[in-house]
């Protein structure tokens, strides 16, 4: 996995925690999905995660030094500092929707952290820093505009903030003098 799918993979790591923590929470499986679907309120109750917004953020955003296996050493440029918005929606026959939601709340209050399974994911994701998710109001004018652009009805809702860095790509390789001499001459003229 390339760390340039570090979106994709903190939109993966925040469903899976969502669906490990909120299922473990009220006792049976909830499904989370990337988008709405007709089925959502089916069953036991889903949840929808909508990534609806990337920003660049402020932040100590320095060239980064390497030391590769190898031993050699290099600059990688400056990173991108981002961080995206996400829109968790609760789905159930009512007021179960609202049980949904407020599992996801306290799932993502009392453990902000966004845990990376694997090798793979902590490269991507976790080379800076681990991402945490940190909840935004969301008034009912913007969540309306946010369910129209989304084709989904209106239902329990909060939005989410997550900061992490997408590395560069460009490397510039750190040559180091290993030896110098100093040569002196006589110039004569």
């Amino acid at each position: 996995m390339e760390q340039f799918e570090v979106i994709k993979a903190v939109s993966s790591i925040l469903a899976r925690t969502l669906a490990d923590g909120v299922s473990e929470a009220v006792g049976h499986r909830v499904p989370v999905t990337f988008e709405y679907g007709p089925d959502a309120r089916k069953g036991k109750g889903s949840l929808t995660l909508v990534h609806c917004e990337l920003r660049t953020r402020p932040g100590k955003d320095d060239r980064e030094y390497e030391r590769l296996p190898d031993g050699s050493e290099q600059f990688r440029d400056r990173p991108l500092l981002l961080r995206s918005r996400y829109l968790l929606s609760a789905w159930a026959t009512p007021p179960e929707d609202q049980a949904l939601l407020g599992a996801a709340l306290r799932l993502l209050h009392d453990r902000p952290a966004l845990d990376c399974k694997g090798p793979e994911e902590e490269a991507v994701v976790a080379y800076a820093g681990v991402p945490t998710a940190t909840i935004d109001s969301l008034e009912l004018a913007e969540h309306k505009l946010l369910a129209d652009a989304y084709g989904m009805p209106l239902a329990p809702s909060m939005t989410y903030w997550v900061e992490y860095r997408l590395r560069s790509g460009k490397v510039t390789p750190i040559k180091r003098v290993l030896e110098r001499v100093t040569d002196f001459r006589k110039i004569d003229g």
